[in-house]
């Protein structure tokens, strides 16, 4: 996630946020926190990533690793891809879709499968109407060539290649009942990252197959498997309510 510091009132506020605070605080002028790159008002929406920390501290001796690079790549060619088809001035999208899809790219790791991505939509753009993910999607679909996961479930369906069935029947019961299970087996609430790891950790011993899907690609579902009501707005613990 990409954060920016504002160069009027010096407050931090992360991407998804900039534009309300932009619109209170009346400053023209942020700056990026990781790299101090100075953005104008119009300038800002288009810096959606940036060094990691190992890169900031560890300067010209930073070296990344192969397997990050590929994974890093792929990502930021998918996002780059809903980027053209936003800017698209042949494109068909209304000004809602286009709007939501704004937000969307203002997050980092944004699942690349149907379901998992209906389940980030709604818990991090807090948009909760299917038609709207649904919409959403397609045009993901259409610029990154995706299979858009028809049968009437829109972006929540499986994609034809998803084996979630196989991994079922091999005990794995779906994220939110393994979420419920950790959290009942650890007397109601874990912090957020202990969860995920755990979750995780259930995934591939359950269901035998990560699809080929990385590590930071599974946290993500895991996040995004959490619902808005289990989380505290106080602290960083999520609580059966």
């Amino acid at each position: 996630m990409v954060y920016f510091e504002c160069q009027k009132c010096n407050e931090t506020v992360k991407k998804p946020k900039l534009a309300k605070h932009l619109q209170s605080c009346g400053s023209h002028f942020v700056s990026c926190i990781d790299c101090s790159k100075v953005f104008g008002w119009d300038e800002w929406e288009s810096h959606t990533s940036c060094m990691s920390e190992a890169q900031k501290y560890q300067g010209n001796l930073y070296q990344a690793k192969e397997k990050e690079n590929k994974g890093q790549v792929k990502q930021d060619t998918w996002t780059e891809n809903i980027r053209k088809a936003i800017e698209d001035p042949g494109g068909k999208m209304d000004s809602q879709t286009k709007s939501n899809l704004q937000k969307l790219l203002g997050f980092d790791n944004i699942p690349r499968k149907p379901k998992p991505f209906a389940n980030f939509v709604k818990n991090s753009v807090k948009v909760w109407d299917q038609s709207k993910i649904d919409d959403m999607w397609s045009v993901i679909a259409a610029a990154t060539g995706k299979t858009s996961g028809g049968g009437g479930g829109g972006a929540a369906a499986a994609a034809p290649g998803d084996k979630a069935p196989a991994a079922a029947q091999n005990g794995w019961a779906g994220w939110k009942r393994a979420l419920d299970d950790e959290l009942k087996a650890a007397g109601g609430s874990l912090p957020w990252k202990k969860l995920c790891t755990r979750l995780v950790q259930q995934f591939r011993e359950k269901s035998g197959t990560a699809n080929g899907e990385s590590e930071a690609d599974l946290e993500v579902q895991a996040l995004a498997s959490i619902p808005e009501g289990y989380c505290s707005p106080k602290n960083a613990v999520v609580k059966i309510p």
